[in-house]
């Protein structure tokens, strides 16, 4: 990325100049959480991969402040289905996305001239206009939601994976459609035809104790049900074609895989049941802090031996 600086000597001239000087950003995979709750699972959870980020919405300043800093090889938004801000603000404040929202936003803006810069004049721009072209108008929040998801997408590196963790938003195909008009690149945006709970789940038991809130989506079958085959969907934009997988998404939180496609029914076999459990209590910073204390640090290190054995993909 080229950045202009203002520096005192150039090849000797020792008065201020311009000086264009090419800066790297640092390359990550960004995972956004929008709702509190979500944050809190990310923290108790062993992670190598993800850089987590809590935003209260996906709006231009947000995401300009986090592009600044970062090139992204893959991203990931934990959220509720279509919302694009944290529930907790209320209605007035909330970033509703659909796919007929995202067309009239992109209506309106082919009527006005391309902006220099994407930021909040231009947001008020569109929203001035809008209410030309649609008897209500569209709302301001929602033309920032949308402005800023293009800044963050648009950032998403050649190769890259934008992974919408949300309930039912791949029902609707041209949602994933609408979402990779964001780039030009080469990449795949996925999103989920069934639910997506993002929930503490029940307790673990040990003689008579109980460690609680211990859980979260990683290391996890991301359908909390299996109601609809189709599974995850992912939209090309090298091939310009909509994926029916029919299968399950599980995001891994160590190592060097991002995700793996499984195949699975609408209930879980009892291998896969019995996996997941070992995988939550595996990537989990208070069950280390719970085996130590009440079993031993020695038992809990043997214990993480036998999960590698038994599952390799832990390590």
């Amino acid at each position: 990325m080229d950045r202009t600086f203002r520096i005192k000597e150039v090849n000797g001239d020792t008065s201020f100049q311009d000086k264009t000087l090419v800066v790297e950003k640092k390359k990550i995979n960004l995972l956004i959480a929008l709702e509190l709750g979500g944050k809190s699972q990310f923290d108790r959870t062993f992670n190598d991969i993800w850089k987590v980020v809590k935003l209260n919405s996906i709006d231009i300043d947000s995401i300009k402040e986090l592009n600044v800093k970062y090139d992204y090889n893959n991203i990931c938004i934990v959220h509720h289905g279509n919302v694009f801000s944290d529930t907790a603000l209320g209605f007035a404040k909330r970033v509703e996305l659909m796919s007929y929202r995202m067309k009239e936003i992109k209506n309106v803006i082919s009527k006005l001239e391309p902006p220099i810069e994407i930021n909040e004049a231009y947001a008020v721009k569109i929203f001035d206009k809008s209410k030309t072209v649609y008897k209500k108008g569209t709302k301001l929040t929602e033309i920032k939601g949308f402005l800023g998801l293009k800044l963050l997408i648009g950032q998403l590196l050649e190769d890259g994976t934008f992974i919408s963790v949300a309930c039912n938003e791949a029902d609707d195909a041209d949602f994933l459609k609408e979402l990779a008009d964001f780039t030009d690149k080469k990449i795949k945006i996925l999103g989920n035809t069934n639910f997506s709970f993002i929930d503490d789940g029940r307790g673990f038991k040990y003689n008579n104790l109980t460690l609680d809130a211990y859980h979260s989506i990683l290391n996890s079958y991301l359908s909390s049900s299996w109601q609809n085959k189709d599974g995850w969907i992912y939209y090309d934009t090298e091939t310009n074609k909509l994926e029916v997988t029919k299968k399950e998404l599980w995001l891994h939180s160590m190592g060097k895989k991002i995700y793996t496609l499984l195949a699975r029914n609408s209930t879980l076999t009892q291998k896969q049941i019995d996996k997941e459990h070992y995988a939550q209590l595996y990537f989990s910073k208070k069950y280390e802090v719970f085996h130590k204390k009440y079993v031993t640090t020695i038992s809990y290190e043997n214990w993480k031996k036998e999960m590698e054995k038994k599952y390799e993909d832990f390590k």
